[in-house]
């Protein structure tokens, strides 16, 4: 069953009618969203705001919710040091609204590096910004899908490109150079090969379905926030890996001890920042399907 189908169902439209004129919504959230700072991902029954990489707020059965965490937002609030005095007088926020702006500095303190890092390239290449053009952009993040090995529960896949001209769909996985899993162990094996072939296999095993949810997704984008991304016509049978977060030195590192140690069964793409990464750099990501055959051709991009 495509994964769409919740709020495909005409018994759910409600649900995203009420969506399009809460204010909430459309004074807060879509400019941000336009604008590539904030990043909406459907889920089964609800649909998540994402910011810097961490869940801003969700939407589900016609309302809003989110972390108590992020909600220390007052009226009026006064910079620096207060007194107990001043404290009590503070009046707290009654609205996500009025709220929003200080549950965004909130969520900066709690961001985690790969998902910092993925979000730095939503705000150039997301599929909700009205300015990107493509012809390669950010279709979905945090892809979860149900795992098809034991002792597991889901598969989670970081980032999801789609090429409009190709109107081809790409899985990749995003990993931060200090990352554990991408480091061989004494005895030479790397997680991150296994992850990668269980991606590999979600694609195998449910292509089509996969392709008919994003499918629908694109629909449900066009309804909800006007976009005019064409319909998916197939998912690419490779999934890459890429990895950020180093520095030249860490590069060279990178070059002569990992690489080697990945073989040829997936491509690597190599970038030290996330931020500010062009068509061009995700041009060289996506244009060479083969798993390199040297390091030359591991698409280094610091």
């Amino acid at each position: 069953m495509p994964r769409y189908d919740y709020w495909a169902n005409a018994a759910n439209g409600n649900q995203l009618i009420q969506l399009q004129r809460n204010e909430f919504f459309t004074k807060c959230l879509l400019p941000d969203i336009r604008s590539g700072l904030v990043f909406p991902a459907f889920r089964k029954t609800d649909i998540d705001f994402y910011y810097l990489g961490r869940k801003v707020c969700s939407w589900g059965t016609g309302t809003f919710k989110t972390n108590i965490a992020y909600l220390a937002a007052f009226q009026n609030r006064p910079e620096g040091e207060v007194t107990e005095a001043e404290f009590s007088q503070l009046v707290v926020c009654r609205s996500f609204r009025d709220a929003y702006s200080q549950i965004k500095s909130h969520i900066s303190l709690y961001e985690q590096p790969e998902s910092g890092e993925v979000a730095r390239l939503l705000k150039d290449h997301s599929c909700f910004k009205t300015s990107n053009s493509g012809p390669i952009v950010v279709l979905d993040i945090e892809l979860s899908l149900k795992a098809l090995d034991e002792g597991r529960k889901q598969d989670r896949i970081d980032l999801v490109l789609f090429h409009l001209k190709e109107k081809r769909i790409r899985f990749v996985e995003v990993k931060m150079f200090e990352n554990k899993e991408i480091w061989p162990t004494p005895e030479g094996k790397v997680a991150i090969t296994g992850q990668i072939a269980r991606y590999k296999r979600q694609r195998d095993q449910n292509c089509n379905e996969l392709t008919q949810s994003y499918c629908q997704y694109v629909c449900l984008l066009r309804d909800l926030f006007g976009t005019k991304l064409p319909e998916p016509e197939a998912i690419d049978e490779n999934v890459d890996l890429l990895i950020t977060g180093f520095d030249t030195p860490q590069l060279q590192i990178l070059q002569k001890k990992l690489l080697p140690a990945f073989g040829k069964t997936f491509r690597t793409s190599l970038r030290g920042s996330l931020s500010g990464a062009s068509q061009g750099t995700l041009a060289k990501w996506w244009k060479k399907r083969l798993p390199p055959q040297s390091e030359d051709e591991s698409l280094q991009d610091v």
